[in-house]
């Protein structure tokens, strides 16, 4: 018999994330005998696989992994409408430190086709470099009925790490969560802290500033708005983590479209996402055509404008870091270099990042393979993506005469080499 994939993330509407703090122990485990279940683990009534994804760098600079479970939809084929199905799942480090979660699922809730349906279960987490336990428990609540299995892995230190440091204090595991965008890619549950400058105890003055406007569309792909603030967001919230006393930070987000500071921060708290978050709502860049916004032809010089004035603003040494990617303004924008007139010496960095835009052809079901169909939450057709040439960036040369330091990033370990390099001038 062919089978299908349900997938079941964390945020899917039947799914009841626990609230609790990401680094300690989840209270539901009290509720049952997990100890006692793992010390007997076995499958049970319910046919299971547990497998954790090989652990690579994410754009939040730190090790990211996943463990998967798969369950086989037969198994609940005569326990729908009974009760809840929990999925407890603990990590153990090598000292012995356990850390918890859960989800849970309506089992009213379930589709009358699940028994041809494999279920999947994602646990996402950043990990430190270590050898880790991992113990998973399926229990249906009405019954009591359970299973359970017991898998072990180990984290391997990255090839390249630039920011070799900066990891000092993490938990050594920590659950991510999944949530929609932009939270998807700020974290704001997450509370370790990358400090990739704790080093440093000179004082000195760090600027950042990320652009939110989008650049001009290609005609008939899809914006790439939200694949930029995945990499470019968590890449704010680590730049801002300097874990220095000695250095004063300001971060400022721009909305080049309208012209305008929608987000600014001058302390060294945390960001304060809560008031970052609704700025990038209203800055609506899924959304926004700087070619249809850009009557004044100012664009570029309201960017030079805010540059001038955040280096006039620095005390002491300066670094001013720009997060952004390639933006192409309307014909006739005045593109005018920044004047050094006046400025104080700066040292700055142009981190640029990169995403091939893509035009999307629908896939032709009958060339999927023999798994049948393919079951997603969002409701979402397989896309088949054919690259198409970036917009050329005409943001940077208004910066030539700070003589920038330009990065072309695409991937997490070239934005921590990025950074690695700021840290040098800090």
């Amino acid at each position: 018999m062919v089978r299908s994939f349900l997938v079941l993330s964390f945020v899917a509407v039947f799914l009841a994330q626990a609230s609790v703090p990401r680094d300690s122990l989840d209270p539901i485990f009290r509720e049952f005998p997990f100890e006692k279940w793992m010390s007997t683990a076995g499958a049970g009534p319910f046919h299971f696989s547990v497998k954790v994804s090989h652990a690579e760098i994410s754009f939040h600079q730190r090790l990211e992994s996943r463990i998967e479970i798969t369950l086989d939809g037969r198994d609940l084929e005569n326990r729908r409408g009974h009760g809840r199905l929990l999925v407890l799942a603990q990590i153990t480090d090598s000292e012995g430190k356990r850390y918890q979660d859960h989800v849970s699922m309506e089992l009213n809730k379930l589709e009358d086709d699940v028994k041809d349906a494999n279920l999947e279960y994602s646990f996402p987490a950043f990990f430190l470099p270590g050898d880790y336990n991992i113990d998973i428990a399926f229990v249906n609540t009405s019954t009591d009925e359970h299973g359970a299995k017991k898998v072990q892995f180990r984290v391997v230190e990255p090839r390249h790490e630039y920011l070799s440091d900066a990891w000092r204090g993490l938990p050594a595991v920590e659950f991510i969560g999944d949530k929609d965008s932009p939270d998807s890619w700020y974290l704001p549950s997450v509370h370790g802290r990358v400090q990739w400058a704790a080093s440093v105890h000179a004082p000195a003055q760090l600027n950042v500033i990320l652009n939110v406007v989008p650049a001009a569309q290609v005609p008939g792909s899809r914006s790439s708005s939200g694949r930029d603030l995945s990499a470019l967001l968590p890449t704010l919230k680590i730049v801002s983590q300097t874990g220095s006393s000695s250095i004063s930070e300001h971060v400022e987000l721009l909305d080049l479209a309208r012209q305008r500071t929608a987000f600014q921060q001058s302390d060294g708290r945390d960001l304060d996402w809560p008031r970052l978050r609704a700025s990038l709502g209203e800055a609506n860049t899924a959304s926004i055509d700087v070619h249809s916004l850009s009557g004044q032809r100012q664009d570029a010089q309201f960017f030079v404008s805010q540059v001038r004035k955040i280096m006039r603003d620095s005390n002491g040494p300066c670094v001013l870091a720009v997060l952004t990617k390639s933006v192409t303004f309307a014909s006739g924008e005045d593109l005018e270099p920044i004047s050094l007139e006046g400025l104080p010496a700066c040292r700055v960095f142009y981190i640029r990042f990169h995403v091939l835009l893509r035009s999307v052809v629908p896939f032709d079901r009958r060339q999927m393979g023999g798994r049948g169909r393919s079951m997603r939450m969002d409701g979402a057709i397989p896309q088949r993506e054919h690259p198409q040439i970036e917009a050329i960036d005409q943001l940077e040369a208004t910066l030539k005469p700070l003589k920038p330091k330009v990065f072309d990033v695409e991937t997490p370990e070239q934005i921590a080499k990025a950074i690695a390099e700021i840290e040098k001038e800090l």
